[in-house]
């Protein structure tokens, strides 16, 4: 009995927090209510598409990003 009570916990627990958005390390669901402002200051997400702020790239859900010179909209290299 325990063994599957702890067997049915680690499964529980595998699974846990593995949503369908999830991208690993880098990508979270989205936050679209977020307000960001409009300064202009590109950075390359970890999603590899570049944002115009890093505040854009986090309410874009993700989780990590780096200044670039690219446009925004354009693909880079995390």
């Amino acid at each position: 009995m325990k063994f599957n009570l702890i067997f049915l916990m680690l499964i529980m627990f595998v699974s846990c927090g593995e949503g369908e958005n999830a991208l690993g390390d880098c990508y979270v669901s989205p936050e679209p209510d977020v307000i960001c402002s409009e300064i202009y200051e590109p950075v390359c997400a970890c999603n590899n598409l570049v944002y115009s702020n890093s505040c854009k790239a986090k309410s874009a859900g993700n989780l990590s990003w780096k200044s670039t010179n690219l446009q925004s909209g354009e693909e880079c290299e995390y």
